[in-house]
This record gives C-alpha cells, sequence and structure tokens, in this order.
C-alpha cells in the first residue's frame, strides 16, 4: 500500500544532494499530472471508457485471422539458414514430416487375418482427402528377375493361400534389408504404416475435383478440355506454392484417430507418432490449457483478493480491468499477423497476474485516502498521484525485461520478446485508464479497508523491518552467501530440447514415439542430399560406390548414444535391380560397377511401372536424397552426432558430390545450439534495460545499482532450483530469468518509491524502512501472491515443460518478495549509514 505519512512524523531531514533536485522536481512533476489525470477520469469516464471500447471493438475485429503455428520450422526464423534448406527441399522432395502408424499384435503378423485387417486399414488411410502416400508392408516394393524380365510389384500383391505360402513370405521378409526394421521389427509383431501428407496446400480445384466430370460439357469438344488443362497447368506447385498448412495435416490425424477406434482393438492395437502429431497435440493442449487455465487463474486471484480485502469491487474490477487487457493483447496479435506459438501459452497468466497488481496498488492508496475522509475525485487524484509513477516504472521496467527476448534466434522466444511487452503496456494502460473510469462510474461504499495493523501479514512484515535495520550486515551476508551457494548449481544447468519429454507418461504420442523408437530405431526422420552438380550424375558407379560407403559409416556411427536406424536411397533401388537381373543371386546384391549398365538397369525400373523413383531423384538424374530414420532423443545429443556425420560423410563421397544435411533433426539440433547463446543475451540486455531505468528512478547510480541486486538474486536463486530438480534450460525454462527480473524489479520500484520519499523526509532510513513496509508492504505482499498464483496453477497443466514454468516463475516471485522486504532494506540501511560516515569525514 502507498500513502503520505501522518501528521505525527517529525519535521523533514532533506538528506538528498543538489544534483538530485532536479530528478525530484521532475517526479513530483509525474506525480502531479497523474493526479490531474485522476480528475479528468473521474470528470469524464464515459468518454475514456468510450476511447478504450472503440479499440476494443475495432481490434476484435481481427480475431478471426488467429493462427497457430507449434511446427518444428516454427522454432527457427524464417531467414534461418537451416530452414532456408528445409523449405528448399520440401519443395523439392516433398514432405519430410511423415505420420508413422504403429501396429502391435498379440502373435506374428505373417497370417491371414492380421494381413486382411492391414490391407484394409492401409486402404482407409490412403482414402484420406491429401494423404500423397502410405507406405507399409502392403504396398513394399518386391524386385524379382525371371529370366529376362524384371517384375516389380507390391509385396503382397499376391496374397499368400496356404501355410507353405506363409512361410516362404515369412522368410522373403526377414531376408529383405528393406522390410526389417523398417516395416516389421525383429520379432514380426510389430508393423508401421507411414503416411505421408501431400506437400502443398490444396488449391480450390483440388476441393472441386470430384464434381469436375459432372461439369464437363461434351458437346463442346475438346476445347473445353484443352481449358481445363490449361487451368491444371496454372495451378501446377511452383517453388512459391504454400506447403500444406497445420490445419490440413491435422485433419488427416483426426481421420487416422477415427480409423484407430474403428479398427483397432486388443489383438491389433492402432498408435500413432511422428512430428506432424506431435505439432497436433501441442496445438490442441496449448489451446485447451492456455483457456482453462485462464479461466482457473482469474478464480484464484479473485479468490485471494477477497479472502484479503473483503470487497467484492476490489476483485470485480480488477479481474475484469485484467482480463481485457489479455483479449485486447491477442486482438492485437491478429492485428499484426503474428501467430501463437507455445511459448505464448505463459502470457494469459502473466498478463492476468501484473494488471491485477497494478489495480491492487491504485485501489489501496484510493481506500486510504477514503479512510482519511476524501470523496471520491480527491481520492482518485490521491491514487493516481502516489501510485501512478510507480505503476508506469513497474510495466516499463517488465515490458523492458521481456524487450530482451526480441533478439533471440528461437523464433517463439523471439516472438515473446514482442507480445510480451506489447501485453504488458496494454495492461498498463487499461490500469492508468480504465480503471479509474470504471471507479468514478461504479457505485460502491466509499468505506474504507479494515485495518488489519494487528493481522499476520502486517506483524510478518514489521518483523522483516526490524530484522532488516537491526541486523543489516547480517542479513546482507545471509543472503550473499546463499547467493554465491545457488552459483554453484547454476553451473550444472543444462540445455535441451526435448519436445516428446513435455507430454506426460500414458499420452499416445510419447509411448508409441519410445516404442518405435525402441523396436524400429527411430520414429522421426534425416534427410541427407546428394547433388552431383551434372545431369544423370547418379549412373557414375564411382559416386554411388562413395555414396555406398558413407551410408555403412552412416549405419555404424554413434555418438553419446545416438544412432540411426534404417537409412533408405536409391542405392536400394540399384542392388535390387542387379540382383533380380542375375538370376535373383543374393550375391549381386551390389552396385555394378559400369556406368552403362547402372542407366540401363534404372531405364528398366522407370518402364516397370514404379514410380519410386520420384521420391528419391530429382528429375535430371542429379541429385538423390537419403532418409535415415532416427530416434527421438533431447536435441542436445544431435549436434555432436550431426557434426560427426557430416565431417566423416563428406570425407568419404569428397569430391564426387555436395552433400547438404536437412529434415527434422537439423532443426532440432540448430534449436539446442542457440539456447545458451539466447539465455545469456536475453539476461544481459534484461539487465541493461532495467538497471537505467531503476538509476532514473531513485535518482542515482550507486543507489540503482545496488537496487538491482534483490532482483538478481530470485533469478540465482531459480536457476540453481533447475539442476537439484533435474529441469533441463529449454525454449520455456529460459525465459524464467528475464521475465523474474521484470516481475521482481516490480516490487523493488514500489519499494524505493515509497523508501525514497520517506527517508527525505526523515532522514532517518530504519524509520524509513518501517514507514514503507507499513504502508506498501501489505501491497507488495499481495501483488507477489497474487502472480506467484497465476503461475502456480500451471503445475495443474497436461504439459511437463509447463508445469517446470510454473513453479519455478511462481518461486522466483516469492523469493523475488522476500529479497524486497529484507535484503533491499538492509542495503538502503547500510548505504545510508556509508554515506552517513562519508559525510561526517568529509566535514573533518
Amino acid at each position: 500500500m502507498n500513502v503520505c505519512l501522518s501528521s505525527t512524523l517529525p519535521p523533514a531531514q532533506l538528506m538528498t544532494t543538489p544534483k538530485f533536485s532536479a530528478l525530484d522536481r521532475l517526479r513530483s512533476r509525474i506525480e502531479s499530472a497523474f493526479g490531474r489525470w485522476g480528475e479528468i477520469c473521474h470528470d469524464h469516464p464515459w468518454w475514456v471508457i468510450a476511447a478504450l471500447t472503440v479499440a476494443l471493438v475495432f481490434f476484435s475485429t481481427w480475431f478471426p485471422t488467429m493462427q497457430v503455428d507449434t511446427s518444428n520450422e516454427s522454432y527457427l526464423r524464417e531467414s534461418d539458414p537451416a530452414r532456408l534448406v528445409y523449405d528448399a527441399f520440401q519443395h523439392e522432395f516433398g514432405k519430410d514430416e511423415r505420420i508413422v502408424v504403429l501396429v502391435e499384435t498379440d502373435g506374428d503378423i505373417v497370417n491371414d487375418q492380421v494381413l486382411r485387417r492391414l490391407q484394409t486399414l492401409h486402404t482407409a488411410l490412403e482414402d484420406i482427402p491429401q494423404v500423397d502416400k502410405v507406405d507399409s508392408l502392403i504396398n513394399a516394393r518386391m524386385t524379382v528377375g525371371r529370366g529376362d524380365e524384371l517384375i516389380v510389384k507390391d509385396l503382397l500383391e499376391d496374397r499368400p493361400q496356404n501355410p507353405a505360402e506363409f512361410d516362404a513370405l515369412r522368410q522373403r521378409i526377414r531376408a529383405n534389408p528393406l522390410y526389417r526394421n523398417h516395416f516389421v521389427d525383429a520379432s514380426l509383431t510389430r508393423t508401421v504404416l507411414i503416411v505421408t501428407p501431400d506437400t502443398y496446400a490444396a488449391s480450390p480445384s483440388d476441393a472441386d475435383a470430384a464434381t469436375a466430370l459432372d461439369d464437363f460439357d461434351f458437346s463442346a469438344g475438346f476445347d473445353d478440355m484443352d481449358a481445363m488443362l490449361d487451368d491444371s497447368a496454372a495451378a501446377a506447385p511452383t517453388a512459391e506454392a504454400e506447403f500444406i498448412t497445420d490445419e490440413e495435416i491435422y485433419r488427416i490425424i483426426d481421420s487416422i484417430a477415427v480409423l484407430e477406434d474403428s479398427h483397432g482393438d486388443a489383438g491389433f492395437r492402432i498408435g500413432m507418432a511422428g512430428s506432424p502429431l506431435m505439432m497436433h497435440q501441442l496445438t490442441f493442449i496449448l489451446g485447451r490449457d492456455m483457456f482453462l487455465f485462464s479461466g482457473i487463474g482469474i478464480v484464484l486471484i479473485s479468490a485471494l483478493l477477497f479472502a484479503v480485502f473483503r470487497r467484492w469491487v476490489i476483485v470485480g474490477l480488477p479481474v475484469f480491468v485484467s482480463a481485457l487487457s489479455v483479449y485486447f493483447t491477442f486482438a492485437l496479435m491478429c492485428f499484426f499477423g503474428m501467430v501463437v506459438t507455445t511459448s505464448v501459452q505463459i502470457l494469459p497468466s502473466l498478463l492476468l497476474a501484473i494488471g491485477v497488481g497494478n489495480s491492487v496498488h491504485i485501489f489501496t492508496a484510493y481506500f486510504q485516502a477514503v479512510d482519511r475522509g476524501d470523496n471520491k475525485r480527491q481520492a482518485l487524484r490521491y491514487a493516481l498521484g502516489h501510485s501512478g509513477l510507480a505503476v508506469m516504472m513497474t510495466g516499463l521496467t517488465t515490458a523492458g525485461g521481456l524487450l530482451s527476448f526480441v533478439t533471440a534466434n528461437l523464433k517463439p522466444v523471439a516472438d515473446i520478446g514482442i507480445i510480451a511487452p506489447m501485453g504488458i503496456l496494454s495492461a498498463l494502460l487499461f490500469s492508468l485508464a480504465l480503471l479509474p473510469a470504471l471507479i468514478a462510474v461504479t457505485p460502491f461504499k466509499d468505506k474504507g479497508l479494515k485495518d488489519d495493523s494487528n493481522g499476520p501479514f502486517q506483524r510478518f512484515l514489521t518483523a522483516c523491518a526490524r530484522i532488516s535495520t537491526t541486523y543489516p550486515l547480517r542479513v546482507v551476508a545471509l543472503w550473499f552467501v546463499l547467493i554465491a551457494a545457488c552459483l554453484v548449481s547454476v553451473a550444472q544447468i543444462r540445455p535441451s530440447h526435448f519436445p516428446l519429454s513435455w507430454f506426460p507418461q500414458g499420452m499416445e504420442i510419447r509411448d508409441v514415439t519410445e516404442a518405435l523408437d525402441s523396436n524400429f530405431g527411430g520414429s522421426t526422420f534425416s534427410e541427407i542430399v546428394v547433388d552431383s552438380g551434372r545431369e544423370n550424375g547418379l549412373h557414375d558407379p564411382l559416386l554411388l560406390h562413395a555414396v555406398d560407403r558413407a551410408m555403412q559409416f552412416l549405419d555404424q556411427l554413434e555418438v553419446h548414444g545416438v544412432q540411426s536406424g534404417k537409412a533408405t536411397s536409391l542405392l536400394d533401388i540399384n542392388k535390387e535391380l542387379h540382383q533380380a537381373l542375375n538370376g535373383n543371386d543374393p550375391a549381386y546384391y551390389a552396385i555394378p560397377d559400369d556406368r552403362a549398365l547402372i542407366a540401363q538397369e534404372l531405364l528398366l525400373f522407370e518402364n516397370s511401372g514404379s514410380d519410386d523413383l520420384e521420391d528419391i531423384v530429382d528429375t535430371a538424374f542429379s541429385k538423390m536424397r537419403i532418409t535415415a530414420k532416427m530416434p527421438f532423443v533431447d536435441g542436445v545429443l544431435y549436434p555432436d552426432y550431426l557434426d560427426a556425420l557430416q565431417s566423416g560423410f563428406r570425407d568419404i563421397v569428397g569430391d564426387h558430390a555436395e552433400v547438404t544435411f536437412t529434415g527434422v533433426i537439423m532443426l532440432l539440433a540448430g534449436s539446442v545450439k542457440v539456447l545458451i547463446g539466447d539465455t545469456i543475451r536475453s539476461y544481459i540486455l534484461a539487465f541493461c534495460i532495467i538497471a537505467p531505468l531503476m538509476m532514473l528512478l531513485v535518482g542515482s547510480v550507486r543507489t540503482g545499482l545496488i537496487s538491482m541486486i534483490p532482483n538478481l538474486a530470485p533469478i540465482i536463486f531459480t536457476l540453481a532450483l533447475m539442476p537439484i530438480l533435474g529441469i533441463p534450460l529449454d525454449a520455456f525454462t529460459l525465459l524464467i530469468g528475464s521475465i523474474a527480473l521484470g516481475l521482481a524489479v516490480d516490487d523493488t520500484i514500489h519499494f524505493m518509491h515509497n523508501f525514497q520519499r520517506y527517508y527525505v523526509q526523515t532522514g532517518d532510513a530504519p524509520r524509513a524502512v518501517h514507514e514503507t513496509l507499513r504502508t506498501t508492504g501489505k501491497a507488495l505482499m499481495i501483488t507477489s501472491l497474487v502472480l506467484s498464483a497465476a503461475f502456480f496453477v500451471n503445475l495443474f497443466g497436461t504439459m511437463n515443460n509447463l508445469q517446470d514454468f510454473g513453479l519455478l516463475t511462481g518461486t522466483s516471485i516469492i523469493v523475488a518478495f522476500l529479497a524486497d522486504v529484507l535484503l533491499a532494506p538492509a542495503l538502503m540501511v547500510l548505504l545510508a549509514r556509508w554515506k552517513e560516515r562519508s559525510h561526517k569525514e568529509s566535514i573533518a
């Protein structure tokens, strides 16, 4: 709470030096301006309300354009080299992200009943709109030679009819490297169907394809048909065509989920995995939890406010104003075309708590004025004049702390650096404009707050004031010892980017992914592009043999426990062809040494009717694609593995071709590489933004820097908790430091703002501390409780990462409050003693 000292205080003993008088006068003028603004809000409340309502309505019209992006690409900026390579790869070879459908049975899958059910499921998956293809045992490529004839057909094109044929099929599956650990596991009790979505978004002509023939006018001859063909050519995908949208992929996933229920049972268990499903789950949970916990946060904050103040007006108006600021922030996001990412989930709780905190400080000052007999107009003038500057400074410093994220390389983190400051300034606007106007027009009894000078809150604050002013050196020493101990733990922090660990055990996406990693060698994919740089360069046996050696290196490479699963490429087709055209002799499962023979065999393959080459080579036969299954592990493990892989691969291929690495794994590795740099840079920038504002507020460089110590303490303490609790530094937890700094400085500003006032009046630092905590301490405690509660509510969230974020941020706010009622007062008392001693020595 913020009030002026009563008339019983002793005469002021001015201790400030003349060089600070200009700042003192500036602060006084700003406070007077805020006081006049309070009168304007009282005299013309409906004009203020109308102006803000118009702004709300205008920006609300953009809400239908809201977009959500939780894809792996969204973690990197569009200009990031890794993302540019990835986008170019998708334009060249199609989608790299696949949905993997796992089927588990209690027995051998090579039996008539299971294969029939597998065929039915395969066909149903192919019938889903915007599915490009489905790969499984049903249509696995089988290449055989019969005399001089090459036959390329689906593995189960001719279904076995008797036990002998089933045994032969079983042996064929076990013997073929294309099937083992790719479509079936070693036990033959699990099989996968790999669903590849279309590369590009559906066009209006695609949507109308089903009715195109019905509308065709055959009487018009072929002129109509030519026009249709021209339209089709114009609609063909180009390098500028839009990739398939998240919504379209989500519809595919929803359709597969329906098939899981209709085709699966206890003996034929179906599950899904893959990065598109992970993106789908993140989007669904993000939307659900964001709204759910915003509602829970509102209820919890309301309960806390009512329990403390026992006045519905201090519950209703702050919560209403804060909720509107959250709504306004998301409307602004839509207006500026910003997308909702995973990190945006923290915004509602953050903005609600900040908005309520602003309102609490204004309301408590308002009711203190009412207590002394002021009418509503006078009370609003006093409340805005007394707390307006501090509220404005807390908003600016919190926004400044979060603005530090704008330089981050991780795009969701950089987005927070734009969206969060925008939201905090919106909360500031609504707190300083809409709240006073609503107070003016809302009828409620102008009675003060219940006197709780002997209540538990005030007794605790009085004890803190007594301890920090009586034993300041001991208090500071104890805090510094704790900080030093925490720094030891901070050094143990490990970076991480492991989205799978965000999901709790028992969720389908996590369980199926872990099953695929264990039994198939991977659930996601790494892509390698080999570019010979010349037409028909892939007919060169020297290049193909070099790539074959490189793929053997890939198969054997293991770094930090990371090892690839099955890798597929053009070489599989080369070897199958050579074996089939040499009497199906396994000894010929190799790459020919003759360029002309390689070209001839590939021509025979193309003429066989198979379209498998389309997905793995370009039309000029200059580039080939190698797809390797990879386990979905912590992204921090990928960089060393990929560095070793790239180095070894390029050494082996040498000058034969240019090798490019891309895919989801490269995106994950790229995200991890920037985590530590982003963290250090954002924390330093946040300090550089906030520290000058503190110096400006207190009017002293030395005092401003000293006042930052209580703000750094909660960050260090919270970071120290992370290794102890086994929580890594990821895209969520790296936000904590700057958020904690921005929120911690709020309490410090309110403390320092009032301490400076009382110290100027009394010249007695201990007395100023007691008066500050007597008048402002309760508001600091309440806002800290509200803020921490708003974050602790995330402990009930679905995602593990959000639970960790809520726990750590809530804890940092509690520690920040303790630092501001213990460490900050002790530091101010010691600083005052040092000034007095220096003053006496200078006189002597």
